[in-house]
């Protein structure tokens, strides 16, 4: 049985915002099992060009936005 883990705040900021998955595949050109994990998996720590692509998304979204909001590093 798969290891479950609670939605990450940016799975849940990117889903109150309106966006799914396959839409932030399509606007970021990432790979879908990449963005799965970006909204499922509260422990990920994606790569640095994976982590400019989001934040270009999020940026647009609310140019406040700022990488900790969303990642624990």
């Amino acid at each position: 049985m798969p290891k479950l883990t609670k939605k990450s705040k940016l799975g849940k900021y990117l889903m109150e915002k309106g966006y799914t998955q396959t839409e932030i595949v399509k606007i970021t050109n990432l790979n879908k099992l990449t963005v799965g994990k970006i909204f499922n998996d509260s422990n990920y720590i994606p790569s640095g060009l994976t982590i400019k692509k989001i934040m270009n998304v999020l940026k647009k979204i609310d140019s406040r936005n700022k990488i900790e909001d969303f990642f624990n590093f």
